[in-house]
C-alpha cells in the first residue's frame, strides 16, 4: 500500500556508503528507516481507522478501497490540471457550446432479435450518447484516420455520454445482480439462426471472440468496471451474439502452479478462484489457465512467458472453441473511447477490402495525411517504391535445413496472380500497429528464435491487440507441438502469416499527436525516410527502433506512452464536477464543461 517515492529514493541513495559505512553512521542511517516505518505504520493506522477493511471484495487485493480511489481521483486532479495547462493550449476539447447530444448506436439491428440488458435501474439509461461536432480547434490524426476504416470521426463523446449506460453516475461500483455470461448466451440462443455452424458454410454470420487477457494479481478500478460493461453491451448484446466477451485469467501464484487444466474443469476448484479474483458480475465470463497448462500443450518450446509467448493460452483455447473464426485480443490496459461495434466491425471489413499486392510493405509504413495527402496517393507511394519482384506476394517460409525439414506453407502463390487477390478476403492476423520486419532495426527482441533456421523471415507487431483467425492461431500451435518453434510473442502471429502466404493487415486507425510539430520531421522519425524521397520499402523499418523511437510515448497508441493514459485520466476525472480542472480564466467554476474527444484507440491505460 505504501510505496517509496522519487524522492525518498534519492533520499536513501544520499544515504548509501561509497565504502563500508562506520558504526556510528550504520546507526544514524538504522535510525533513519526506523522513523520512516513508523511515520508509514501511523500513517496505515490512521487511514484503517477510516476505513473498513473487512468491507473490500478480495479481487480489489484489499489494496484499493473506495477511499483509497477517491484519494487517487484527487491526486489526479493536479496531474490532469498540469495536463490541461499543458496540451489544453494545443487541444480545444471542451463539450461548451456543442449541439445537444444524440443517441448513437451503429449496429444495424434489423435482422436482431432484440437482447435483454441490466435492470434499468442500475445506471438510470440505456442509449450512449454523442455529440454531433467535435469542439472547434480540435486537432487531425497525426497518422491514420476515421474515414479511411470507416468510423465516423465528426462526432464527439464525453466520459458521461460514453458510460452513462454502464453506471458512470450510479453510487454502486459492482452490480451484484448481473451475470454478463448468462445475458450473453441468452442472447445467442435468442440469434442463433443467423450465425454459421461448425464447418457450415453459406451467407450466414461468422462468430468471433474477444479475449480479454488478465491475471490474479489484477486491481479492479472503476473504470475497468465501466469499459468491461461497455464491451459486452455494445459488441455482443447489441449485435445479437455476433462477439461473445470471454476473460482469460492467469494463475501466477505459486499456490496456483500445480493445477492441471482438468483441476480448471473443476467446479470444486474453480468456483472458490472466481470468487476470490473476479467481480461476481464477470464471473461466468472467466476461462483461468496457468503456466502449468501450457507447459503441458507444448513441453517442447521452453518458453511459456506472457511477453515471450503471449498468444499461447490463446491458441489453446481456439483448440476447443471451433464456433469462432476469429479472435480479437486486447489487453485490460486497452481503451477505445467511441463505441465498440463500430470499431471493431469497421476494423474487419476494411481489412477484408483490402487487396494482397504490396501489402506488407503498405503495413509496415504509417500512413501520414498531412504528407501523403490522401490514402489513395499513399498507395501508390509505397508501390512506386517497392523494387520489381522484391515485395513479399505469397508465402515466405523459413529456409530448409537438416534439422527443419518438414515445413509446408498453408497457401501457395498462385498463378497467375489475380488482380484483386485478397478483395473479398477475411484477413488472418489484423494488428492495430505497424507490421515490420525486426531484423537490423534494433528491437529488443530481434534475435529471439528458437529452432528455427537464422535467416528465417520475420515480422512484429507490438504491442499485443489485434485480430487472430483460427487458423493462423493452430498453426502456430501445430509448429510449436511439432518442432518446438518460437519467436518472441509480438512477432508470433505475423510470423506465422507470412511463413504461410496467409492475409495479415495493418489497420490506420487515427492516432493522435500532442505536439506542434512539422509533420515531415514526424514522417521522418517513424517511417525512416525522408518525405517526397525514394525509398526501399523491403528495408523501411527503422522509425521503429532506432534513437527517435522516444516520440512513441506521444502518440495515442504504441507499447510505450504517457499520451494516452493522461488524455485519459483527464477525460474520465473532468466529468464537469472537478473543481481543481474546471475553472474559467477569471478563477469561476464552468459549470458542464468535459472534454468532448472523438472514437479513439488508447493504449496503454496502466493507472485508471
Amino acid at each position: 500500500m505504501f510505496r517509496v517515492t522519487h524522492n525518498e529514493q534519492s533520499f536513501f541513495r544520499c544515504l548509501e556508503p561509497k565504502m563500508s559505512p562506520s558504526p556510528s553512521r550504520s546507526r544514524r542511517i538504522l535510525v533513519v528507516l526506523g522513523v520512516v516505518t513508523f511515520a508509514q505504520i501511523a500513517a496505515f493506522l490512521l487511514l484503517r481507522k477510516h476505513v473498513d477493511l473487512s468491507t473490500l471484495s478480495p479481487y480489489f487485493s484489499s489494496k484499493l478501497s473506495s477511499q483509497e480511489y477517491e484519494e487517487e481521483i484527487l491526486a489526479n486532479s493536479s496531474i490532469i490540471e498540469e495536463v490541461v495547462q499543458r496540451i489544453g493550449t494545443f487541444w480545444s476539447t471542451s463539450n461548451q457550446g456543442l449541439p445537444p447530444p444524440f443517441k448513437f448506436n451503429p449496429v444495424d439491428t434489423s435482422e436482431v432479435t432484440a437482447c435483454d440488458g441490466p435492470p434499468l435501474n442500475l445506471a438510470g439509461v440505456r442509449e450512449l450518447y454523442a455529440y454531433p461536432t467535435l469542439p472547434s480547434r480540435f486537432p487531425s490524426p497525426v497518422a491514420g484516420g476515421h474515414e479511411i476504416i470507416g468510423i465516423n470521426g465528426s462526432i464527439c463523446f464525453t466520459s458521461t455520454s460514453r458510460y452513462g449506460p454502464y453506471g458512470v453516475k450510479s453510487k454502486e461500483t459492482e452490480w451484484l445482480e448481473v451475470k454478463w455470461g448468462q445475458l450473453q448466451q441468452k442472447c445467442l440462443e435468442r440469434n442463433k439462426h443467423r450465425y454459421k455452424a461448425d464447418g457450415e458454410t453459406g451467407e450466414k454470420k461468422p462468430r468471433q471472440a474477444v479475449v480479454l487477457r488478465g491475471h490474479e494479481k489484477f486491481k479492479w478500478r472503476p473504470n475497468d468496471f465501466l469499459y468491461t460493461r461497455s464491451l459486452i453491451t455494445e459488441l455482443s448484446l447489441a449485435s445479437g451474439g455476433e462477439y461473445e466477451i470471454i476473460f482469460m485469467i492467469q494463475l501466477n501464484g505459486h499456490e496456483h502452479a500445480d493445477l492441471t487444466a482438468s483441476d480448471l474443469q473443476n467446479s470444486s476448484i474453480v468456483d472458490p478462484l472466481k470468487e476470490r479474483y473476479v467481480p461476481a458480475e464477470f464471473r461466468d465470463l472467466v476461462i483461468f489457465f496457468n503456466t502449468n497448462v501450457l507447459k503441458d500443450t507444448y513441453p517442447d518450446v521452453g518458453e511459456w512467458s506472457y511477453t515471450m509467448q503471449s498468444y499461447q493460452p490463446v491458441q489453446w483455447l481456439a483448440l476447443s472453441r471451433r464456433e469462432f473464426t476469429h479472435f480479437w485480443v486486447i489487453e485490460q490496459d486497452f481503451r477505445y473511447t467511441g463505441h465498440n461495434y463500430e470499431f471493431f466491425n469497421s476494423v474487419g471489413e476494411w481489412a477484408r477490402k483490402q487487396p494482397r499486392d504490396n501489402l506488407w510493405e503498405r503495413n509496415s509504413q504509417l500512413y501520414f495525411p498531412a504528407v501523403h495527402k490522401t490514402w489513395d496517393n499513399f498507395v501508390q507511394i509505397i508501390k512506386q517504391n517497392t523494387p520489381f519482384g522484391q515485395g513479399v506476394l505469397g508465402p515466405r517460409p523459413p529456409p530448409r535445413t537438416e534439422d527443419y525439414t518438414s515445413f509446408e506453407p498453408a497457401i501457395l502463390l498462385p498463378s497467375p496472380v489475380p488482380k484483386d487477390w485478397g478483395v473479398g478476403e477475411d484477413a488472418d492476423v489484423i494488428s492495430l500497429s505497424r507490421i515490420w520486419d525486426p531484423v537490423g532495426t534494433g528491437w529488443v527482441f530481434e534475435t529471439y528464435m528458437k529452432v528455427f533456421p537464422p535467416d528465417t523471415p520475420r515480422r512484429t507487431s507490438p504491442p499485443n491487440s489485434g485480430r487472430f483467425s483460427r487458423r493462423v492461431l493452430l498453426l502456430t500451435h501445430e509448429e510449436q507441438v511439432k518442432h518446438g518453434t518460437c519467436v518472441a510473442g509480438e512477432a508470433t502471429n505475423p510470423t506465422t502469416a507470412l511463413h504461410h502466404g496467409l492475409k495479415a493487415v495493418y489497420v490506420p486507425h487515427p492516432m493522435y499527436f500532442d505536439e506542434d510539430i512539422d509533420h515531415k520531421e514526424l514522417y521522418r522519425t517513424f517511417n525512416g525516410h525522408e518525405a517526397g524521397e525514394a525509398f526501399d520499402t523491403t528495408k523501411a523499418h527503422d522509425g521503429m527502433a532506432k534513437p527517435g523511437w522516444i516520440r512513441w510515448r506521444r502518440l495515442t497508441f504504441s507499447w510505450m506512452n504517457e499520451l494516452a493514459e493522461e488524455l485519459y485520466k483527464w477525460w474520465i476525472v473532468s466529468d464537469g464536477t472537478n473543481e481543481n480542472v474546471h475553472k474559467g480564466h477569471s478563477g469561476q467554476r464552468v459549470h458542464g464543461r468535459e472534454p468532448c474527444f472523438p472514437s479513439m484507440a488508447l493504449h496503454p491505460i496502466k493507472d485508471v
